[in-house]
């Protein structure tokens, strides 16, 4: 019988999302670009060092393994941040240069990153893996 697969626990999912959007979001804040880099390093080297150090990343590998796979973090597991690495692309050449332009910008990359972290920390991927023999 396979391990069942574990829930991304919700403090750490809304907390990731909401370091992923602070991270997104300095960058259209009227601060110096060296101040913007270094949040947006911080934030997001907190945010994934948070998800991938996490002690229920156990629970996943073992649901992983009981259903005769290998762990591993996969190519795929990083493709939903594509979206965000845009936007971190996108934001400074905008030059919006505003707090409240910020603060949406956060809003929404948050709203976003709640919605892939199952995909980026593997649980979504392990609920549909097939169990072999």
């Amino acid at each position: 019988m396979p391990t069942p697969v574990p829930d991304t626990p919700a403090p750490l999912r809304i907390g990731a999302a909401a370091l992923f959007g602070l991270g997104v979001g300095f960058l259209a804040t009227p601060l110096d670009r060296t101040l913007q880099a270094v949040a947006l390093v911080l934030f997001l080297g907190v945010g994934l060092l948070w998800i991938f150090s996490h002690p229920y990343r156990r629970d996943v590998r073992a649901a992983v393994e009981s259903r005769g796979h290998r762990y591993s973090t996969k190519v795929s597991q990083l493709v939903p941040l594509l979206p965000l690495w845009f936007a971190l692309m996108l934001v400074p050449g905008l030059a919006l240069d505003n707090w409240f332009a910020g603060l949406g910008i956060a809003v929404v990359a948050a709203g976003y990153s709640w919605l892939i972290i199952p995909y980026i920390d593997g649980t979504h991927a392990t609920a549909k893996l097939p169990v072999t023999e």
